[in-house]
């Protein structure tokens, strides 16, 4: 094969022929975003996932807490798909632990031997959590 000779590129997306720049990967901006977004996709599908369960579970207390405050039973939560497993930030206080989902969030309550929860739409004191302050 001769030195002199450009081996002929195709679209990574499409498989068009590239004409134009030695480095050309892409036929056009079209080609370019579509692969690209694949890519992200399956590289990222771990954080989608999570993130689809916790916009979940924010569904769930906003739709159960819709004056700012509210009790409800665990089980009501569970009956509606709520998964414990998923949270975006915690806040504590001297009552017990938040699990925020965004915004929204509850604290895990016993009253009269049945478990509930507190759910709460967050405050703006809320928004400061120094987590070496639990540090042992």
């Amino acid at each position: 094969m001769n030195s002199n000779a450009v081996a002929i590129q195709k679209c990574l997306e499409c498989d068009k022929k590239l004409t134009g720049r030695l480095d050309k990967k892409f036929c056009d901006d079209y080609c370019r975003n579509s692969y690209n977004n694949k890519v992200k996709r399956i590289s990222e599908q771990g954080i989608i996932s999570v993130n689809s369960k916790i916009r979940k579970n924010r569904t769930i207390l906003k739709t159960l807490c819709p004056s700012g405050k509210a009790t409800v039973r665990k089980e009501v939560m569970v009956a509606m798909g709520y998964d414990f497993n998923y949270f975006s930030s915690i806040y504590h206080t001297k009552r017990g632990v938040y699990y925020l989902c965004y915004e929204f969030g509850f604290c895990a309550i016993h009253e009269r031997n049945i478990e509930k929860a507190l759910i709460i739409q967050r405050q703006e004191y809320m928004t400061t959590y120094n987590p070496w302050s639990y540090a042992k």
